[in-house]
């Protein structure tokens, strides 16, 4: 198929369609004409040292190929690549059927042996080259000739980098010779040289590194391996009581060097680039598939584009394998059609968390202030240690300080871990809405859980709230955190989580809580099953004695801190359809996925804005299923059409199943003081009896069962009483606003009065409202010159009026910046693509490698310290056995002991 191409666009000579190409040069500008193709007579000028006369064309990468006859008719053929009327019936993905072929090419060669070498030819390597199934079927690729001319240096590295590309090599700079000449500068370039990554002869230490490779594998290939639980088998850094080896370095592959010649050297002469030598005969098989060749260095670059799209996808916390898979979705389907690979979008994540690791903390704070600029309600403020460090943080927006005052009746507080690499535990404040979604009324990052960490928490979100301390307040059973709120919030009312308090007993009690188990039984009735203080404390006291479990000391404790957290101390507090702190942890399970352990501050604080910008979504669409529908009514009384009215639509899903339950019971008449009805429950229904008291006059409804103290809806025994008396309206004190669509409807934040509707609340979302706006206009009236004009001159008489209104209203368009005090801050710059990290890293490696090194000094000699004699201490002789004032001695010594007298 590949020679039935090569025939169709390029007939031979002397065939109707062959096409005389014009001689072939290259530049940064211009337009690619016709196909191109070496001339012969402007070759051999060229190599002669003639200049070429026909202008400068562009670069050649990848030419579309043309089925006109006339080589100056741009027009593409009307299928893109190939005529439908030529290729039909044939499938491009195998090779034609034809007779005799049997794989070879013309000449009779193998085509998937051919390897080219010193006695190929550059021709014979492109049309040996094997297609990869999906690769584009373009025209030949250019080769560089002597004379091929540049405008400058980087299209004729981009040229010889298409041409390596399509023969299937890597490109490297080789050499750079600069300018010795006095008066110009010294990083003026006069020649490079581009060559083969395969140039140079294997070093020595490579076939050293061959040869240990070879008796590391016999060794492994001698031993006696039991792979039968390989699986079970974990590796020696994660077995316990093992450490890891940190001095194993990662192996890394050596680049083959096959003493390869193929390189073209470019010079610069009369002002352009032109190629002054070119080597074409490689050493080395080239790699044939595209998947493959992508692989090499020069052929791997992240466009801005993509690295602008990669930012967005980094910052939203996904994982590079979905990134490669979000960027081959949006150049077409395939992660390999791109121009980088898994490592480079690996490395370039790595240096983004590198630049946010080094001005982490400051990053946060500049947030911060931005917001407060956007919205002056916007309140935060830090913990800093003794060294001026950032140790703590608290932060609330604006629109939340609004509707703090309707939801401050019931708050849940709790800490969790492993949401930051600081390990900093997140303490978010939660509340409930109208629609009973979870909302955040305020977030912190603290240092530590002490009494004073969680004081300063509570001080600073009471200065944000302007000292409106919340009604109710449940948190864990954690002391220092009890202690803070005894100490900040005296009048609130704290709950401890009944949950936790259960989870810590199954812990201490083990067995006997166990499911089956008679006291479980009994401790989960007492518990759950009374509805009175007195009720509970006789039944408890009653399973300690019955049970011998008086002297337990878990119950002890858990009886001196009843008050804390038994339910039936708090059935007259407010705590909506909850008994513990279940929203506040299933909002640190929510969170969690969205962070991680190693993030950084500042990525939290984006995920956490993200997070309140999901919980806004979703209450929008709670506020937009309330305006534009209804719900059905299950009966035909007049309180279920005003509950419908009344509250939000998930409010009212739960009052509609109460007026369901009603109907479970049946009102009797009680003889007592005022108008009471104890609410009897059907036949076969295992329900309490619970009695409602009634004052019409006053329209008061009190029932045993206490729904509407803690709920703050009334419940199914008042609504059966309701019914039973013919009421046609609930009174207006059952009817909280909290629960109304009117709590969050239209909330201004503190200190407005008037709300503008169609204006986007803060300056950011102004921005983007304007771009879409200019965009979408600009785009409109780019293609006629009128229309253009029209709107230039329409966008400059903006700019006066918009410049005019903020002069009379006093506000400066881009203010000067006054100096910062302390610090300076890092100036933003444009970030650089990986490739251009690495360029300019191996520009500074080749400078440093380049200067000439200075000798070192030779170290001083060490001077020693001369012997001398232990006994005497002369330097004449440094042993005793030619020290003579030791013979003298020992000589006395004899003597004296032969009773001799010697006088020394």
């Amino acid at each position: 198929m590949a020679h039935l191409l090569r025939s169709v666009l390029y007939p031979p000579p002397g065939h109707k369609n062959h096409l005389v190409p014009p001689p072939i040069v290259a530049s940064s500008s211009g337009s690619n004409q016709g196909p191109r193709r070496r001339a012969a007579a402007d070759t051999a000028n060229a190599r002669a040292g003639e200049p070429l006369q026909q202008p400068i064309h562009g670069r050649f990468n990848n030419p579309p190929v043309f089925f006109n006859q006339n080589p100056e008719d741009d027009q593409p053929a009307a299928s893109g690549f190939v005529a439908d009327s030529i290729l039909q019936g044939f499938d491009l993905n195998k090779p034609a059927q034809t007779e005799g072929y049997d794989g070879a090419d013309q000449d009779g060669n193998d085509a998937a042996k051919f390897v080219p070498g010193p006695n190929s030819t550059a021709s014979a390597g492109a049309s040996n080259v094997a297609e990869e199934d999906g690769e584009e079927i373009c025209s030949q690729r250019v080769v560089p000739f002597v004379g091929m001319m540049f405008d400058d240096l980087e299209v004729a590295k981009q040229v010889y980098n298409d041409y390596a590309w399509k023969l299937g090599f890597g490109t490297r700079i080789g050499n750079t010779k600069y300018s010795t000449a006095r008066g110009v500068p010294k990083d003026t370039i006069l020649s490079r040289v581009f060559e083969c990554v395969h140039t140079g002869k294997p070093a020595a230490e490579c076939k050293n590194a061959a040869a240990r490779s070879k008796e590391a594998a016999a060794k492994v290939k001698e031993a006696s391996v039991d792979m039968s639980n390989i699986g079970e088998q974990k590796s020696r850094s994660k077995q316990a009581g093992s450490e890891m080896d940190v001095n194993e370095s990662k192996q890394r592959n050596i680049l083959l060097r096959c003493d390869c010649k193929a390189h073209m050297v470019v010079g610069k002469r009369n002002g352009h680039w032109s190629v002054t030598v070119f080597k074409e005969d490689h050493t080395h098989p080239m790699v044939k598939l595209a998947g493959r060749r992508r692989y090499y260095r020069s052929h791997r670059k992240v466009p801005e584009e993509d690295f602008q799209f990669l930012q967005t996808l980094h910052n939203q916390n996904i994982t590079t394998a979905q990134i490669m898979g979000c960027l081959g979705s949006v150049h077409g389907g395939d992660p390999r059609t791109l121009g980088y690979v898994k490592r480079d979008v690996s490395n370039i994540r790595t240096m983004l968390r590198e630049e946010v690791s080094q001005r982490d903390m400051s990053m946060v704070i500049e947030y911060f202030e931005r917001r407060k600029a956007e919205s002056p309600n916007f309140f935060y403020d830090t913990q800093v240690d003794s060294n001026n460090a950032v140790r703590g943080l608290f932060w609330v927006d604006g629109r939340t300080r609004a509707l703090y005052p309707k939801y401050k009746d019931c708050v849940f507080f709790d800490t969790t871990f492993c949401t930051n690499k600081y390990n900093l535990p997140f303490a978010p404040i939660v509340g409930i809405n109208n629609h009973t979604h979870t909302i955040v009324l305020g977030c912190a990052l603290l240092p530590d859980e002490t009494t004073e960490t969680f004081k300063w928490v509570f001080e600073r979100w009471m200065l944000a709230m302007n000292q409106m301390h919340p009604d109710h307040i449940m948190t864990d059973q954690d002391q220092a955190m009890a202690t803070a709120i005894d100490k900040v919030f005296p009048n609130s009312v704290h709950r401890c989580c009944c949950y936790h308090v259960l989870h810590l007993a199954r812990k201490k009690l083990g067995p006997n809580l166990g499911e089956g188990h008679p006291f479980a039984d009994a401790f989960y009735s007492c518990i759950y099953g009374t509805d009175t203080i007195e009720e509970f404390e006789f039944c408890w006291q009653h399973m300690l004695r019955s049970f011998d479990m008086a002297e337990n000391n878990h119950l002890n404790n858990m009886w001196k801190s009843r008050k804390t957290w038994a339910p039936v101390y708090f059935r007259k507090s407010f705590f909506p359809f909850t008994s513990t702190t279940g929203r506040s942890e299933g909002l640190n399970s929510y969170f969690k996925t969205l962070v991680r352990p190693s993030d950084s501050v500042w990525n939290f604080v984006q995920q956490y804005e993200l997070c309140q910008n999901l919980m806004l979504d979703r209450e929008d669409n709670a506020g937009f299923t309330m305006e534009t529908t209804t719900a059905k009514l299950w009966g035909s009384y007049s309180i279920e059409e005003q509950a419908l009215k009344f509250y939000t639509r998930e409010v009212f899903d739960r009052f509609q199943k109460m007026v369901q339950s009603s109907t479970r019971f049946y009102p009797i008449h009680v003889e007592a003081e005022g108008l009471c009805f104890d609410l009897v429950p059907n036949q076969d229904l295992d329900v309490k009896t619970y009695r409602v008291a009634v004052n019409p006059e006053e329209g008061l409804y009190t029932c045993g069962c206490n729904m509407f103290e803690m709920c703050g809806l009334i419940c199914p025994h008042i609504i059966r009483v309701m019914v039973h008396l013919n009421v046609q309206q609930i009174p207006g004190r059952y009817m909280l606003e909290r629960w109304s669509a009117a709590a969050t409807t239209h909330a201004p934040e503190p200190g407005t009065n008037t709300i503008r509707f169609g204006v986007p609340t803060s300056n950011t979302l102004k921005y983007n409202s304007l771009c879409r706006k200019m965009n979408q206009l600009a785009s409109d009236a780019c293609f006629d010159d009128d229309t253009y004009v029209a709107v230039s001159r329409i966008v400059d008489e903006a700019s006066k009026v918009v410049a005019t209104m903020l002069k009379a209203k006093g506000q400066v368009k881009n203010p000067p910046r006054t100096k910062p005090k302390g610090r300076p801050k890092i100036t933003e710059k444009r970030r650089k693509t990986l490739v251009e990290l690495r360029d300019e890293a191996n520009e500074k490696r080749r400078k440093k490698q380049s200067e000439p090194k200075t000798p070192k000094e030779p170290k001083p000699k060490r001077k020693y310290r001369k012997k001398k004699c232990p006994f005497c201490g002369d330097e004449d002789h440094i042993s005793v056995k030619d020290c003579k004032y030791m013979k003298i001695a020992l000589a006395r010594e004899d003597a004296m002991q032969a009773g001799a007298d010697l006088t020394l």
